[in-house]
């Protein structure tokens, strides 16, 4: 298990722990699900391979753009606090790629300006790693940062839209324009990174 995913499990033992003390004016124990449509704006890569001769080769492309469509849903428990705070732990599955999808886990902070009870604005950042093909080899991380519009149906349930965007890096096997894929034990390095941009709803209770 990855230091990161211990600080993760850790965090949410936190915010369960707190719930025990949530009431009227004290925080308060929130779970829900977002949901919407993602594009990957830009990527690039970089890559040192050993070909089938056994020449080691490197190749690379900046970030650059690249539009794909794809689509995003999670699940999330977290705590709302000091009447304009909340910190959440999510879990989900996003299109990432063409044929590359990851299940993401991350935590977030938002901030609520006029109060996480009344409808209005918030911003929010978050970070954290990804499974792909229930695996951690391709060694997926990424970092958020986003703002959207509350509207609080009730004390207890609420409706955001937000719009986000990620960084999202990843450890792919390369594909070598004359190798094709290659396979990991010819893999030195491989290093790929997308920016992607999401627009979504989420509901809270």
């Amino acid at each position: 298990m990855s230091k990161l995913l211990k600080i993760m499990v850790l965090s949410l033992a936190l915010i369960l722990a707190s719930e025990a003390v949530s009431e009227a004016g004290k925080p308060r124990f929130r779970y829900g699900m977002e949901w919407g449509y993602s594009a990957k704006v830009a990527s690039g890569f970089e890559y040192t391979i050993y070909n089938s001769y056994g020449s080691r080769i490197s190749d690379s492309q900046p970030l650059s753009a690249d539009y794909y469509t794809n689509a995003f849903v999670s699940a999330d428990i977290g705590l709302e606090f000091l009447n304009y705070l909340a910190v959440s732990l999510e879990a989900g599955y996003r299109g990432v790629a063409r044929d590359y999808r990851v299940m993401p886990l991350s935590l977030r902070l938002a901030l609520f300006p006029k109060g996480y009870d009344k409808t209005g604005p918030f911003v929010f950042a978050g970070g954290g790693m990804a499974l792909y093909n229930w695996s951690l080899e391709d060694k997926v991380n990424l970092i958020s940062a986003g703002a959207g519009s509350r509207y609080n149906l009730s004390r207890k349930i609420s409706l955001d839209g937000f719009l986000r965007a990620n960084l999202i890096s990843c450890s792919p096997l390369p594909v070598d324009p004359y190798e094709g894929t290659v396979p990991r034990e010819k893999t030195v390095y491989s290093r790929t990174s997308h920016i992607t941009m999401d627009l979504g709803i989420a509901l809270y209770f």
